[in-house]
């Protein structure tokens, strides 16, 4: 069973970081492919784009956790589950809806000359419905413990992008193309995920926005902004190079997330099947947390001994400043990654105190950004102590949940001898 579910999880590993090298292919291709003027276009409405992926992220966790709920509850009609409104579906178009419309809202941000310009504002609301989708049938198979499919579809999307993207470069298109590209890739994971996830009748008879799907679906976007908001706060009350240099160091310490997020898609559906397994959901947050926590140190270990050298490889000479912060950085963001260790435990059972939690945080980040900044130094020991704060506050919701649920099975062993 151990070695099973081992394999399985290196397989889903192994796939993210094709998946991973994919995405910075893309980048890079783009960057080096377009040139400065093209790419700032571009880049600008790839921002619109990311942002919505929070939200489709989002979307994803929650269908994943109400559909690994209904897989695993009995009911007495067969089909029933199908037969009620897709709450799901119309959460999807509903939220692709607003990005769509939030593309055009911001169109002024992604203005250019002639046609170019209103081709760009157009492909870029094309790609926000077709995200959500391809995000609503990821989150089913994920939440039917389909795992390996969904970091299939997931890195087979980043490749072909990066793909036609280089032949898109080598035939002259620009940056029009690759937005065409986007689209193109979010069509057909959609229809083929989606065909999927129907073929497997994995959709779930419910209302959309309920108490849970809601809760599930802020938990996601709050930690997200919490895990990103450094970033535009340094940006915001540091001069250019500082927050240029910090941007840099960002990019590379927190790729520490990519372990706790590859645990995710594994563990989430099976934390919501097991909610009443007190051992076994310990057992998977102990293990996501050691293996994030060996990550953690091996990055600090990295940066300390080679920083500079790791970072003029991956970022160049210009970026001497980042090479001064790293090992800062990577002490300070390491309760971050523990946290989204706990927080799959947190999702699984949608929990609103987290939220509270969640708010919390947010308005400290911004207090200790508004006494600290431009320190940047200074911000780092404020941001860390914040991280280990939600860390530790989540962790105590997973253990007052463990305790709860001992203390129930300890009541059912003593009752069921009684009983007749």
């Amino acid at each position: 069973m151990i070695t099973r579910h081992g394999r399985a999880l290196a397989e889903i590993a192994g796939v993210s970081a094709l998946g991973i090298l994919a995405t910075t292919a893309f980048q890079i291709i783009t960057i080096r492919g377009l040139g400065p003027s093209a790419y700032g276009l571009l880049a600008a409405a790839l921002a619109l784009i990311n942002v919505a992926a929070i939200g489709s992220s989002a979307l994803r966790n929650s269908v994943a956790v109400t559909t690994a709920e209904a897989l695993h509850v009995p009911h007495s009609v067969p089909g029933e589950r199908t037969r009620r409104m897709d709450g799901a579906l119309i959460e999807a178009l509903v939220l692709g809806g607003i990005g769509t419309l939030g593309v055009f809202a911001l169109s002024s941000r992604l203005a250019a000359p002639g046609a170019v310009g209103v081709v760009t504002i157009v492909l870029t609301a094309a790609a926000m419905i077709p995200n959500f989708l391809f995000a609503l049938a990821q989150g089913r198979l994920q939440g039917a413990e389909d795992s390996r499919a969904v970091v299939w579809w997931s890195t087979g999307a980043q490749v072909a992008q990066a793909v036609l993207a280089l032949a898109a470069i080598l035939l002259g298109g620009g940056s029009v193309a690759i937005l065409a590209i986007l689209v193109l890739t979010a069509l057909t994971g959609a229809i083929g995920a989606g065909s999927m996830a129907r073929r497997r009748a994995l959709a779930v008879g419910r209302s959309p926005f309920t108490m849970q799907s809601t809760v599930v679906l802020l938990l996601t976007v709050g930690f997200a902004w919490l895990t990103n908001a450094d970033v535009v706060l340094v940006r915001g009350d540091a001069p250019d190079a500082v927050a240029g240099a910090y941007a840099a160091a960002a990019v590379l310490i927190k790729t520490t997330l990519i372990i706790p997020s590859t645990f995710s898609l594994y563990l989430l559906p099976r934390f919501v099947r097991s909610k009443g397994n007190a051992a076994l959901t310990n057992l998977g947050v102990t293990v996501i947390l050691a293996v994030t926590l060996l990550t953690g140190l091996v990055m600090f270990a990295a940066v300390s001994l080679r920083g500079p050298w790791i970072v003029g490889l991956l970022f160049g000479s210009h970026y001497a400043q980042t090479a001064q912060i790293v090992v800062a950085f990577s002490v300070a963001w390491l309760p971050w990654a523990l946290a989204q260790g706990v927080l799959v435990r947190i999702t699984a059972i949608a929990s609103r105190t987290a939220l509270a939690v969640f708010l919390l945080g947010a308005v400290a980040q911004w207090l200790v950004a508004s006494a600290t900044l431009p320190d940047v130094d200074a911000w780092l020991i404020g941001n860390g102590l914040i991280g280990l704060a939600i860390f530790l506050s989540l962790y105590g919701i997973h253990w007052a949940l463990l305790i709860r649920s001992r203390r129930a099975g300890q009541e059912r062993a003593i009752e069921e001898p009684a009983t007749p």
